[in-house]
């Protein structure tokens, strides 16, 4: 992966990485918000508040989120049928239908024996191919179809470090969704304000896409991109070549403050 991908963007990942493994309980309550265990608070609704309404936003129905009821928490079903599936930061980052990429998961995960694709559902993605994956029993997982790498935090970073108590599942997806505030930094949004600048905005189930593929030897330049379907395209960066899982390491100070992802075995039939 280091070798295909800017230095910001893999600061990016291991800050989305940290962030998951050193996750803390936030200790405001409101009493506005739906219930969920004592000290967790309403990361979905403080979004709301403090970047507004998803872009280009799309509702669903009682009916349509009854198909997910059994594959992601109500939270992240309610947040669907009250605000919608959308964008924010112009498009860096969308919150999305899960459907058009399950065949993306099925590509990556088919057959491996820790991580079946039936368990888990995209949630969110990033403008250049990050997933963001809800698990119905690891929880987070992380897919870099850039760098084609799985991570999935240890059960710890959805424990409470001073109780022992696991995190409702609730809170767990509300912060899953609303991480992507603190992963992209200044030169990641100058590279995709560029992006938009030079082949236009994003529209809904778009991304950015290099050509030639990063995998394939493709340069991480702005004149490469192009603007792509984000299924087909995240189809076929599934398939370029085989997924590894990765493991976080301890920081590392000063070479790697955050630690770094090493990898642990390749994804799919051992």
């Amino acid at each position: 992966m280091q070798s295909r991908l800017l230095p910001t963007t893999r600061r990016a990942l291991l800050r989305s990485a940290a962030s998951a493994a050193l996750l803390t309980i936030p200790g405001v309550v409101l009493a506005q918000d739906p219930p969920k265990a004592a000290g967790e608070e309403d990361m979905l609704a403080n979004m709301i508040r403090t970047l507004g309404e998803p872009e280009h936003a799309s509702r669903i129905t009682a009916e349509d989120g009854a198909r997910y009821a059994d594959r992601v928490p109500p939270a992240l079903i309610r947040f669907w049928r009250e605000h919608g599936r959308g964008a924010y930061f112009d498009g860096l980052y969308w919150i999305c239908d899960p459907e058009p990429f399950d065949a993306v998961l099925d590509l990556i995960f088919d057959g491996d024996p820790e991580f079946s694709p039936s368990d888990m559902t995209v949630i969110g993605y990033t403008a250049f191919g990050n997933l963001t994956v809800w698990h119905r029993h690891r929880r987070k997982v992380d897919v870099s179809l850039l760098g084609s790498t799985v991570f999935n935090p240890p059960a710890s970073s959805w424990h409470d470090a001073h109780t022992g108590q696991p995190f409702s599942e609730d809170f767990s997806v509300s912060n899953q969704v609303v991480s992507f505030r603190n992963v992209f930094v200044k030169e990641d949004r100058d590279f995709f304000a560029a992006a938009a600048a030079k082949h236009g905005k994003l529209e809904p189930g778009e991304v950015y896409g290099f050509f030639p593929a990063l995998q394939l030897g493709g340069a991480y330049r702005i004149e490469n991109l192009r603007r792509v379907s984000a299924a087909e395209h995240f189809a076929i960066l599934a398939q370029l070549e085989s997924f590894k899982l990765t493991r976080l390491t301890p920081p590392d100070p000063p070479a790697h403050p955050y630690g770094r992802l090493e990898p642990v075995r390749l994804i799919g039939k051992q």
